[in-house]
């Protein structure tokens, strides 16, 4: 794919390009056309392609009413879903639409940039091999079958494979720090597995992990496509159309020569979020150019939204019962103490409980020394040892009161504790 040009005169390199204003690009991919519109059903801009696609160069249609551009039947059907549209990031989709009679059928996809409606469409093909509804609630059905997590997301990568026909499909978990993991895989025999591989936070930078929360799918059909321009570039204000929610939103060419490096000509996003947060991706790797049809492309969206449910309410499930549990054990813990007179030996039982890893406890049960059978547990000398609270080291202690640390930790705050008045 040609650079785009770049606006507002910001040049992009490997020092800013966190910065760079990737939703104002200025230019499309080339398997579709765009149209923006005014609340007067002006066109106000146009992309290069609609020569191609409709016709009719920009010139010719900057400042024409959208009537003459459209048919009757198609405009009617415009205003119609727009009256729907419900949400700042609504998009509508419309398929097998022609725009004039007696055309070529069209998908169309319509949302709203600013004061700006945008109308992009690309030529329907119809999809004989998917119902998408069909599809994904198979797909769905298959992943909620999974019992543990990491066969959860590796059947989740099997089914988008199979849905979209790439190569490689991953999921892609962020990291608190911003940094991503490879921690599902799905891939065509005979290439490289990507699993288990971490990248830095800098792969995918801040401005567009904020278009993935907004948009949940972004495809590049071929990286080596020349782009198409939008024309005029900006407003009679100066303002440049935002295509933050566009289906043919041009790419950075950072991100080209990224992919490029890689081997890889065509590629597919799909955003996984949680709580509107962005989780993580499937991110999808074609070594050839390929497009694949909007009916599928809103397979694999409405799939992605209901994996991220899936993964939100399984997620939520795990904390729920491990705050249960938490609380369960907290109460007989107390329980124990108020009610055993032998005071921190009755929490011997519980430190025998294995805990996951990653918990804080004493490590292992307490040890107790030999004793005469005949004495009771309050009457036999302590010869246990207690790990310390602070750094993990075993004491010997003869008594059986609670003991926070030994006090020659080297680790325990020296501050003493005011007794109560």
């Amino acid at each position: 794919m040609s650079e785009p040009a770049p606006m507002s005169g910001f040049e992009v390199d490997l020092t800013n390009c966190d910065r760079e204003p990737i939703h104002i690009l200025g230019s499309v991919q080339p398997f579709g056309f765009l149209l923006a519109v005014n609340s007067d059903w002006l066109v106000i801009h146009a992309s290069t392609t609609t020569l191609r696609y409709l016709g009719l160069a920009p010139a010719d249609l900057i400042g024409k009413p959208l009537s003459q551009v459209l048919g009757g039947h198609a405009l009617h059907n415009i205003r119609g879903r727009l009256q729907i549209m419900r949400g700042a990031d609504a998009v509508e989709r419309m398929f097998g639409q022609p725009l004039v009679d007696g055309g070529e059928d069209f998908d169309l996809a319509l949302h709203y940039s600013g004061r700006l409606l945008i109308i992009e469409g690309e030529p329907s093909h119809p999809d004989v091999l998917i119902e998408a509804a069909s599809a994904v609630r198979s797909m769905t059905t298959r992943i909620a079958a999974r019992p543990t997590f990491e066969d959860f997301c590796h059947e989740a990568a099997r089914q988008v494979r199979a849905l979209t026909e790439f190569d490689r499909v991953m999921v892609y978990r962020f990291a608190h720090d911003g940094a991503g993991e490879v921690i599902a895989e799905s891939v065509r025999p005979g290439i490289g597995s990507f699993l288990g591989q971490r990248y830095p936070a800098s792969d995918i930078p801040v401005q567009a992990r904020a278009l993935y929360e907004r948009n949940w799918l972004r495809i590049i059909a071929d990286v080596d496509a020349e782009v198409s321009p939008i024309i005029p570039p900006t407003s009679p204000a100066g303002e440049p159309v935002d295509l933050s929610m566009s289906m043919l939103r041009a790419v950075s060419p950072i991100h080209i020569e990224y992919l490029r490096n890689m081997g890889v000509a065509a590629s597919l996003s799909i955003s996984i979020l949680r709580d509107g947060k962005l989780w993580g991706l499937f991110a999808c790797h074609h070594y050839a150019p390929k497009h694949i049809s909007y009916e599928r492309r809103t397979a694999a969206e409405l799939f992605g939204q209901l994996f991220s449910l899936t993964l939100e309410s399984r997620e939520r499930e795990i904390e729920t019962r491990r705050m249960a549990e938490a609380r369960n054990l907290h109460d007989r813990m107390m329980s124990a103490v108020v009610s055993a007179p032998q005071g921190a030996d009755s929490l011997i039982p519980f430190l025998e409980r294995p805990v996951p890893p990653g918990r804080l406890r004493w490590p292992g049960p307490v040890a107790r020394g030999a004793a005469d059978p005949a004495r009771t547990p309050r009457q036999t000398p302590a010869t246990s040892t207690l790990c310390c609270a602070f750094c993990g080291k075993r004491t010997p202690i003869r008594s059986s009161r609670p003991t926070r640390s030994p006090a020659c930790c080297p680790r325990r705050p020296s501050g003493r504790r005011r007794r109560r008045a």
